[in-house]
């Protein structure tokens, strides 16, 4: 099975030329700060592609998804997974995705965010389901693709999730696929870990160009 996973599209989808795959594969930020019209367009671009299967989850820049969940899940509709925390089985492989991520700020302007280190954030990802193959988060795990070039004063340059990372060694699915990060962009293998293998997909770069070279994963 061939997977196709982007992610920080950023409003430059119809610039982008996706390769033939078995499944699609988006982690979130396909906007800039969306409002439901940018999700009925997004949506229609993301329908018409040819890819059998075809999975979404939000990011913290897609403001309208976490305000109108029911309507944003209509808009997707039956041809597409439109994941919010949630599991798919797609030819008996476990795919999980989720559109949270670490806030930036608090209070947050963003969406689908949690403070770090919080009992939320421990029970968010506790739920991420053993066997899980394919594993789908917006934001990445503590340590991994996650190093900010220009942090905030006092803030720790690695801004991903340690309660994520604790429960990705725990599940230990094929593939780990999340952006968020945009100059985290890449692959990375983990020494103790080396059967899950970690992507950052963000398609644009920190200066928000879709510069990025889509990621090709076959199973």
């Amino acid at each position: 099975m061939r997977l196709i996973v982007i992610s920080d599209t950023h409003g430059f989808h119809k610039q982008l030329t996706i390769p033939d795959g078995d499944v699609l594969i988006h982690a979130g930020d396909f906007s800039m700060r969306a409002n439901m019209p940018v999700v009925t367009e997004f949506a229609s671009w993301f329908k018409t592609l040819p890819h059998k299967h075809k999975i979404i989850t939000a990011g913290n820049h897609d403001m309208a998804c976490e305000a109108n969940r029911v309507l944003t899940a209509e808009t997707f509709g039956s041809g597409v997974h439109y994941l919010v925390h949630q599991s798919v089985q797609i030819e008996g492989l476990n795919f999980f995705a989720s559109p949270y991520s670490v806030a930036i700020h608090d209070p947050s302007p963003w969406c689908f965010d949690y403070q770090r280190d919080s009992t939320r954030a421990r029970k968010l990802w506790d739920a991420i389901p053993t066997g899980t193959d394919v594993l789908i988060t917006h934001g990445p795990p503590k340590g991994i693709l996650d190093l900010v070039s220009d942090p905030y004063v006092g803030e720790d340059p690695n801004v991903g999730d340690v309660h994520l990372l604790r429960r990705v060694m725990e599940v230990k699915p094929n593939a780990h696929f999340f952006g968020h990060i945009h100059e985290g962009y890449g692959l990375y293998i983990h020494p103790i870990s080396p059967r899950t293998m970690f992507y950052n997909v963000s398609v644009c770069n920190v200066n928000y160009r879709p510069v990025n070279p889509i990621t090709v994963f076959d199973m």
